[in-house]
């Protein structure tokens, strides 16, 4: 997890300043393919957005 910044970035047709935090993920390509790791790190993405989320995923 990256430090959470201030960037410009465009939100409904206009520039707005928003709140940009960088997630990765490392994984071994032997067990987990791309798309899996793929959906798992943009689920952590929207519960980082609302965390109300976690308990309708379980």
């Amino acid at each position: 997890m990256g430090a959470v910044r201030r960037e410009p970035r465009e939100h409904r047709g206009e520039i707005a300043l928003r709140e940009v935090m960088t997630l990765s993920l490392s994984f071994d390509h032997r067990l987990v393919d791309g798309e899996q790791g793929s959906r798992f790190l943009a689920d952590i993405g929207r519960i980082l957005r609302d965390p109300g989320l976690a308990l309708t995923m379980m």
